[in-house]
């Protein structure tokens, strides 16, 4: 009996031990194609459907799981470009169990040059972004960034190149997740400078959450250019010609072992023309006057924008980056400006003013990324830090001649600024399990503003100017930003997801001014919620409410001091005591698939307080001044439509409304405008096969509400003719700008308590364009995801005319 039981002892201790005897589960991911190793893929151990282990692989493909129990399991390995992949059950007994090589099957095939992946649509909606594939849409090629956001639903970019979402011109811009020193300075000028060849994606977010900067009250609107993030080398060449811009531009790009290189620039040389016509009657003292404008401007600039950017896999957990973006750029616009104003019929001022305005600038923006990953997928650690420094120097100079074309008065002006941005940046990112995760981080911006200006005269006419003190000054303005935040995110197949978060910024602003201007100080914090709840319905439905709450802050554009005079009659400047907006904004969006059909539907409320505006008033010497000041509370409410439909299988259409109504109203000036508002968008592509396609695209913008009149609407349209040459390598695209109008004409309308004026503007933008590209090189392989800065908190200005 005593044998019995100790045998009996033996064997429940030996099962027992061998149960909980630990083994190691190993294997390689390779390429299914090349057989080559497949680096940096994520590989979960499963059991019973639930994933139990996960890590990554190295640079050979090989991935490892120790302390694995007895009993059965599955391996999963994903990696963006390839299938997951789901291997059969196996059994962990007595030993440790080597899979051997597991292949993973590409997207995307490695050919002896040019890559095909699978198509995309030209709009995806995704859960918390729209995106529009620029790469795919043939008709931006030999344009700017301008012409690729003109194609966007809900975003709206005027004849100057100034940018709306949703009518709201207070965005953000970033350019690959970053900011540049170049945006912040004047989102149009920045658009001019990018080549649309060069742009993949553009996202935009509307209710962005927590995580991101709590500035851009409409959204973000982020520029993602081309990158070669597989394996080898391409890149390609673009001399594009246009009657109005010549945008050569080229890429090259390079990825072995663990480090990828890549390099991107263009030259935009272009011109533009057009015709105002101004009349402005005004009130002083019971006395009413009457101006008559007519100006004519001739412009031309010469920009360059690039890039070059370096990241090393240290090994499969480790990741560094850095990157430089270096930009220049001149500007020149002539203008001959002829003035007339009359004063109970009787002409009591005539001149004609010959001027010339130059912006000259260049800067540069280093940015140094660090990651750690984690062998559990998707947690991992950011390090960010980035550098950005600018340079602009702005000026004019003015002869006024009377009726007999003598030169009576002379003016010359320079405004010298530099700006300066350092920002550092900490991300965590822990999924709690395979559906939900927890997100934080802190950041810090530092930024440094100095502007110096400078005025001179001739009230003679001759070329003995003399400094006019009162109008000179040097504006020193610092302002730093601290911030921290944390966001939840649950997103279950079935039931309703849920993206909560919570963000506190503190600002911290200095100024002084050398000419004894009153220097001033101000500290202020933000609390910043974000909820989002979004839930997949049958039948390919989609549905997402949203709600977020951002700030603005001014930046350079808004705040320097800097009048410019330029023309004598018209004149604006900034306002370094602007305080930031506050809006709230809360969205319901609902997409549906059907077939090769995909239907969008947004509704939107945005309030805004504290609005910044552009004021303009007329002294008693006939001059109107703009200045910007928080006046006004704004609203928007308003509905945006698009539509994706394959008509057959070689016609596709995009089309778009965004319907909104605009109020804005200011007890401060007692005045209140509102009215309704809105843009057409119409993209047709036709493929007739053998490498030919042809895309019409067309927009039209209504008439839009400010404070004190309106801005006219106006429309464009394009036609575009593509043949693929050289084994699909090169394109030859020709297309024609508004055919059949010369120019885009508009009238804008603005009223002030002592003022009416009435503007009729005609932009010549009738014109050719000769898009050729090459594409060279060969790649294989997947990319790796890397995470950016977003300086996505500040107002930025508008273009320089």
């Amino acid at each position: 009996m005593k044998k019995l039981l100790l045998i009996l002892i033996v064997l429940v201790a030996s099962v027992t031990l061998t149960r909980a005897k630990q083994f190691k589960v190993k294997g390689i991911l390779t390429d299914s194609a090349t057989a080559k190793p497949v680096e940096f893929a994520t590989v979960a151990l499963l059991q019973n459907g639930k994933i139990l282990h996960g890590t990554t692989t190295d640079t050979n493909g090989a991935f490892e799981f120790e302390k694995v129990t007895h009993g059965r399991y599955a391996i999963q390995a994903s990696l963006i470009g390839y299938a997951t992949r789901n291997t059969g059950k196996f059994d962990v007994k007595s030993k440790d169990v080597d899979l051997g090589n597991i292949p993973l099957a590409a997207f995307v095939q490695n050919l002896n040059e040019v890559t095909v992946s699978e198509q995309k649509a030209l709009f995806e909606e995704r859960s918390d972004r729209m995106v529009y594939n620029a790469e795919k849409d043939i008709s931006i090629r030999g344009g700017d960034a301008t012409d690729v956001l003109k194609k966007i639903p809900s975003v709206a970019v005027d004849i100057e190149g100034n940018v709306q979402l949703r009518g709201s011109g207070n965005i953000k811009v970033l350019i690959n997740g970053k900011p540049s020193s170049v945006v912040a300075r004047s989102v149009s000028d920045a658009l001019k400078q990018i080549p649309a060849d060069i742009i993949k994606q553009v996202e935009v977010i509307t209710s962005p959450s927590a995580k991101y900067d709590a500035e851009g009250t409409a959204g973000i609107i982020n520029i993602i250019t081309k990158k070669n993030s597989l394996k080898g080398t391409n890149g390609s060449v673009s001399p594009n010609f246009g009657q109005w811009n010549n945008w050569p531009n080229a890429s090259i790009n390079h990825r072995d072992k663990g480090i990828s290189l890549s390099a991107n620039g263009g030259f935009s040389n272009w011109r533009n023309k057009r015709m105002m016509s101004q009349i402005r009657s005004f009130s002083e003292a019971d006395t009413l006057s009457l101006q008559d404008q007519e100006q004519w401007v001739k412009g031309n600039g010469k920009n360059f924008y690039g890039t070059v950017n370096a990241d090393w896999d240290v090994d499969s957990l480790n990741r560094i980056g850095a990157g430089v973006n270096y930009y220049n750029g001149r500007n020149t616009n002539g203008f001959d400006i002829t003035f007339e104003e009359t004063r109970q019929g009787i002409v009591s001022e005539y001149f004609r003013r010959d001027m010339s305005r130059t912006y000259d600038w260049s800067g540069a923006t280093f940015n140094l990324d660090y990651t750690r990953l984690f062998k559990k997928p998707k947690k991992e650690l950011n390090l960010l830090m980035m550098y950005s420094f600018e340079g602009e120097d702005s000026d004019y100079w003015a002869n006024v001649h009377n009726r007999r074309e003598q030169i009576f008065y002379r003016e010359k002006s320079y405004n010298i600024n530099n700006n300066k941005e350092a920002t550092f940046q900490l991300d965590f990112t822990n999924p709690l399990d395979s559906i939900s995760t927890l997100e934080m981080g802190a950041k810090s911006i530092l930024r440094q503003i100095l502007s110096d200006y400078r005025i001179a005269s001739a009230q003679d006419g001759s070329t003995n100017f003399v400094d006019m003190p009162d109008l000179a000054n040097v504006f020193d303005y610092n302002q730093q930003v601290a911030a921290a935040y944390v966001v939840y995110s649950r997103t279950p197949k079935k039931n309703w997801g849920i993206n909560l978060g919570a963000r506190y910024e503190h600002t911290f602003i200095r100024a002084n001014f050398l000419n004894g201007t009153r220097p001033f100080s101000n500290d202020y914090g933000n609390f910043i919620p974000s909820l989002s709840l979004s839930r997949s319905l049958p039948k390919n439905q989609q549905i997402r409410l949203s709600y977020s709450q951002r700030i603005q802050r001014p930046q350079f554009y808004y705040l320097n001091p800097y009048v410019n005079q330029s023309d004598s009659k018209n004149q604006y400047g900034g306002n370094p005591y602007l305080s930031p907006e506050l809006t709230h904004s809360a969205e319901a969006n609902y997409s549906i698939s059907i077939g090769q059909t995909s239907i969008n539907a947004s509704f939107f409320l945005r309030k805004t307080k504290n609005a910044i505006e552009s004021i303009s008033s007329v002294d008693s010497s006939g001059v109107l001044k703009q200045i910007f000041q928080n006046v006004a509370e704004n609203s928007a409410y308003g509905v945006n439509l698009s539509a994706n439909a394959k008509i057959i299988k070689q016609w596709t259409v995009n089309g778009s409304l965004n319907l909104f109504y605009n109020v804005l109203e200011s007890a401060e000036l007692k005045t209140r405008n509102a009215d309704w508002m809105y843009r057409i968008n119409l993209n047709s592509t036709v493929d007739f096969g053998k490498g030919y396609k042809a895309q019409l695209f067309g927009f039209y913008n209504s008439p839009r509400v400010n404070l004190q009149g309106r801005y006219g609407g106006f429309g464009f349209y394009n036609i575009v003719f593509q043949k693929e040459v050289l084994k699909k390598k090169g394109t030859i695209g020709v297309g024609y700008d508004n055919p059949f109008n010369r120019t885009i004409s508009w009238r804008n309308d603005f009223v002030g308590p002592n003022f009416v004026q009435v503007q009729d503007v005609a932009m010549y933008r009738r014109g050719w364009r000769i898009n050729l590209k090459y594409e060279f090189g060969k790649m294989n392989g997947a990319p790796r995801q890397k995470k950016r800065i977003s300086n996505d908190d500040k107002k930025a200005g508008e273009g320089n005319n």
